[in-house]
């Protein structure tokens, strides 16, 4: 019988038979024995670790400290100020200027106004470069863009504008506080919060219900209920609080006392945003955005702060003006002259854009909140919820807030999802008004004029809605998980 030969299990003595090598010396191939004693060579640790790879690995979002995505600062660029100083953050006072220290890597961009090409750019002075902001590579090399930026100034010297515009494309952050709250914030942040009693375990939910059709009703039912549901059904959080509007009445009090029993790590709350009076600017002002409960009275910070400090905690809050406010206002003309919603518009503008009382008292606390995320202007029931089939549109805050931000990510990268739909938006915009300017005139082109002026208003609206949705505080922080 005949097959293949079976072949000797025996394994090869290595020093045994000659090696023989795919060289060749230019008169012979080349052969050769092992060393007598070559178990020093066989015996020693390789010299190429099993874990190096041959692939790369890419950055992850998250590492904000990897220079492949980075962190940067944002500065006014203020007269009299040579290159060499704007490259630096010692203008911005010692917090910042130690805070740009302590980061390896950081980069320092002046917000610079006016331009040939632009009405703003960012300027680079260490690098000699102006990154286009919409379209710069991510990292920290000369030309590059960081991954996340905090904005340190007022609206009045780096515009709301350039925050909305940076949102979509970066995890964008802004501090606009008085020395002490700035020096107890950067303190706070460089020691990440050290000891900080904030409790993961125990979120509080505040949600006023007005109801009769008041807007309250579907705030709570879009965007506080279904969060509610998310933290109680976690079993992380077996201590969390839904003060539910519809059920007992939502008053500043219970949340005062909420707040001071639970030491949330999050707070979520629903409620109007104080826009009034509208014949006090200064009072309008000294009010801005603060929480009115079901008793529509004001949720004042010095009454927050009088049991409670924020101690590492993130706030999110769904109410008009919860964040600032924008003069012009992007909404001025949309509405009919005289009526309510204008003559609002108007007298909040007329207080000057501006950052709201509630997130400055709690990021500069003495033991200060770690972000706090709202809105500049109002926001409106239709872009919450799309007016022909009452579609809910608030998952994407829910994606941001559960499942992103309770998980740990930063929460600038957190609430990205929630600037995602942007572009798309925008460019629905400049679809219908093509169709509008190209409708025919007369009867025949009525309906269709009707139409995309709708879809233009609407698409408009709800992209402005969400790029003003904006954090307040660095976009690095996040919320401490359970250990």
């Amino acid at each position: 019988m005949t097959g293949a030969a079976v072949p000797d299990e025996t394994p090869p003595v290595p020093g045994g038979e000659p090696v023989r090598l795919d060289a060749y010396t230019g008169d012979e191939p080349v052969t050769g024995r092992l060393a007598g004693d070559h178990r020093p060579w066989a015996l020693e640790a390789p010299a190429v670790g099993v874990d190096q790879k041959l692939m790369p690995t890419p950055p992850r979002p998250e590492d904000w400290w990897d220079r492949r995505v980075g962190w940067g600062v944002v500065l006014p660029e203020r007269p009299g100020l040579d290159a060499a100083a704007l490259a630096r953050a010692d203008d911005a006072g010692e917090p910042i200027a130690a805070l740009v220290a302590a980061r390896p890597g950081a980069r320092v961009l002046r917000y610079r106004p006016g331009g040939s090409l632009s009405d703003w750019t960012l300027r680079d002075y260490a690098a000699g470069t102006e990154p286009l902001a919409p379209t710069a590579a991510i990292g920290t090399d000369a030309g590059q863009l960081p991954a996340y930026l905090l904005l340190v100034g007022s609206p009045a010297e780096i515009p709301w504008h350039v925050q909305y515009l940076l949102n979509p494309v970066r995890a964008v952050g802004r501090l606009d506080l008085d020395p002490d709250g700035l020096a107890n914030y950067v303190a706070a942040l460089l020691s990440d919060w050290a000891g900080a009693g904030c409790r993961y375990a125990a979120p509080v939910t505040w949600a006023v219900d007005a109801g009769g059709g008041d807007i309250t009703t579907l705030m709570r039912e879009a965007v506080a209920a279904p969060l509610a549901d998310r933290f109680r059904a976690d079993s992380d959080m077996p201590d969390g609080v839904y003060l539910d509007g519809s059920v007992a009445p939502a008053t500043g009090t219970a949340l005062v006392a909420a707040l001071a029993a639970n030491q949330p790590a999050l707070v979520v709350t629903s409620s109007h945003g104080m826009t009034g009076p509208l014949t006090d600017p200064d009072l309008m002002r000294a009010q801005l955005g603060l929480p009115v409960d079901q008793a529509h009275t004001v949720v004042r910070p010095e009454a927050l702060l009088a049991g409670w400090q924020p101690d590492g905690a993130v706030w999110f809050a769904q109410a008009c003006c919860s964040a600032g406010t924008e003069a012009p206002s992007l909404y001025s003309g949309l509405f009919e002259s005289g009526g309510l919603v204008a003559s609002v518009l108007d007298g909040v503008a007329g207080v000057g854009a501006g950052t709201a009382p509630l997130p400055r008292a709690l990021l500069g606390a003495a033991k200060p909140l770690r972000a706090f995320v709202g809105h500049v202007e109002p926001t409106f029931d239709w872009t919450m919820r799309f007016p022909p089939n009452r579609q809910r549109l608030t998952a994407s805050l829910q994606l941001a807030v559960y499942d992103r931000l309770c998980t740990g990510l930063p929460v600038g990268l957190a609430l990205a999802p929630h600037y995602t739909p942007v572009g798309s938006l925008l460019f629905g915009h400049s679809r219908a008004v093509q169709r509008f300017n190209r409708a025919p005139f007369g009867p025949a082109g009525a309906a269709a004029t009707s139409g995309a002026l709708d879809l233009a208003v609407y698409s408009k609206v709800t992209a402005y809605d969400r790029l003003s949705t904006v954090i307040l505080g660095d976009p690095t922080v996040a919320v401490p998980l359970p250990r």
